[in-house]
């Protein structure tokens, strides 16, 4: 039994020391997980158990897992110089198949992850008398494992299954598979979409009960009742619950830890550039030396050269793959601090207060501009280049503003709907609307969640498709790419795309599964 111990330690240790979740958790021939067996027996052992589940939930943010529904959509414009980086999605062509990377790492990441967490629970569940006394620390552990197995189906539910319709969820073969017991010989057939989500409610149940204790606190570092109210509304969104949906999302607005929107440029610095806001329902640990997720660098690809021509900062300059499409930028207003703080507008980064040229082709110009959300913060590099590095932020705030009045709208509450619409416009600095309807609500998730990882679910869940990815002036004639699969791209409500195939070698090991259509 000590063995046995002693090897999961060694492997949930070693996931703290990776950027991603270790994807040979218990590989063959190395070890045999024995469920029967203590999983810790002290509270430091306990504690190496907890950081490895943090460092698996924090690997699947930011990088390809945010990146490649964003650049599926219709919210930016490939480069000329982008190098074919998430081309398939992008194009959403015939490179857009189970054997694309992008779609085969988000699976495996989530899976890979989720293995963790069962082991966990189940280990706790099993933990003999004698370990028993670390019982009430071990619960509130076990209570995070729920929260990252219900956030970790909802993002497959949400990627390689179709949106939930009350008509169609109990479909079989719809789903993706439930994996609750470690069984590395196991070859799960898919889910119903409708018990995928019955278990998240359910993983979301046993979380609220062991976090119950565990208040919410702006920017917290764990897991707290807050984190999972917030994973509820989403989670109720979804299913069409609108009243629990509002419900959910309003509690975490209301809650003694104070969270407030950003409503100047210098909260906006503090909160988009140096990760010391008011907006975050949890911010994921991050240092110098230990980073733990990925990076939205494409946006911007920041590097310095001393000869960049006329560079007013002396020798920093972005280089991106990707520029934010006209179509993006005409959904905000002038006024609005989300244009002024994510976005370099000629040379100017509001968030650093520093000018950073864009460096094309030997030369720059200040005419295109730049999405710059995610320009990193200045504590995560060890060189005066942002690398793209931010605490993780997997929850915030202001979705829940846009939860409570797309819920209220839902739920045909339109005065509700347009109290928490407007007061997230007020805070941005944007013009309060004076109605509230789809179209007004699906522009607001648009410009509020850019870069975020949520458009994809968002254009699922209202039915939209989208035509055409308008470029920016500046950017037509020499910056971007050109054709039918770049800027004058469509997408009919419904694609097949925006079902993301499951991944070639799953297909190919376990012959229970059944594709998506279209692949």
């Amino acid at each position: 039994m000590k063995k046995t111990i002693n090897y999961i330690l060694a492997a949930f240790s070693a996931v703290v020391l990776v950027s991603s979740c270790n994807l040979d958790l218990f590989p063959n021939g190395s070890i045999a997980y024995d469920e029967d067996g203590a999983l810790f027996t002290n509270e430091k052992e306990l504690g190496y158990l907890e950081n490895g589940l943090y460092t698996s939930y924090r690997s699947g943010f930011y990088g390809e897992y945010a990146i490649t529904e964003e650049v599926m959509m219709d919210g930016f414009n490939a480069s000329a110089d982008f190098g074919n980086n998430y081309g398939g999605a992008h194009r959403a062509d015939e490179d857009f198949n189970p054997s694309n990377y992008e779609i085969r790492d988000y699976w495996s990441n989530r899976y890979s992850c989720i293995k963790n967490y069962n082991v966990f629970i189940n280990g706790v569940e099993n933990l003999p008398e004698d370990y028993k006394a670390l019982g009430a620390k071990a619960q509130v552990v076990k209570g995070e494992a729920y929260f990252f197995r219900a956030s970790a189906y909802l993002d497959l539910i949400r990627h390689y299954a179709p949106a939930y319709d009350p008509a169609t969820a109990a479909q079989e073969n719809s789903g993706v598979p439930l994996v609750l017991v470690y069984d590395q010989n196991e070859k799960p057939f898919r889910a119903t979409v409708q018990e995928v989500y019955d278990q998240i409610k359910e993983d979301l149940d046993s979380a609220a009960v062991n976090l119950a204790g565990v208040a919410g606190a702006k920017a917290s570092q764990k897991i707290t009742i807050d984190a999972v109210n917030a994973l509820y509304a989403r989670y109720y969104l979804d299913v069409k619950d609108y009243s629990k949906a509002y419900a959910k999302a309003q509690e975490v607005i209301a809650s003694k830890a104070g969270y407030t929107l950003s409503s100047s440029v210098k909260e906006f610095q503090n909160e988009y550039y140096l990760d010391n806001g008011t907006e975050a329902i949890v911010q994921l640990y991050a240092s110098l030396t230990e980073n733990g997720s990925g990076t939205n660098s494409i946006y911007t690809s920041m590097a310095s050269s001393t000869e960049v021509k006329d560079n007013t900062n002396g020798r920093y300059f972005n280089k991106p793959y990707f520029f934010p499409s006209q179509k993006l930028l005409d959904q905000y207003e002038a006024e609005d601090l989300r244009l002024a703080c994510w976005f370099t507008i000629d040379g100017q980064n509001n968030l650093t207060g520093e000018k950073y040229p864009t460096f094309i082709t030997n030369d720059y110009t200040y005419d295109v501009v730049i999405f710059s959300k995610y320009l990193g913060n200045k504590d995560l590099t060890s060189s005066a280049v942002l690398n793209s590095r931010q605490h993780v932020k997997p929850l915030l705030i202001s979705e829940m503003y846009l939860i409570s009045a797309e819920a209220a709208f839902r739920g045909a509450n339109n005065g509700d709907a347009l109290t928490a619409l407007n007061a997230l416009q007020t805070k941005r600095g944007a013009t309060p609307s004076d109605e509230v309807n789809a179209t007004v609500l699906y522009n607001e998730w648009f410009k509020e969640t850019v870069g975020e990882g949520l458009h994809m679910s968002t254009v699922k869940r209202f039915g939209n498709g989208y035509s055409v990815r308008t470029p920016q002036p500046a950017a037509v004639a020499t910056f971007i790419m050109r054709g039918d699969n770049y800027e004058t791209k469509s997408m009919e409500p419904g694609d097949y795309h925006l079902n993301w195939p499951i991944p070639t070698n799953d297909m190919q090991t376990n012959k229970n599964l059944v594709q998506n259509a279209g692949y």
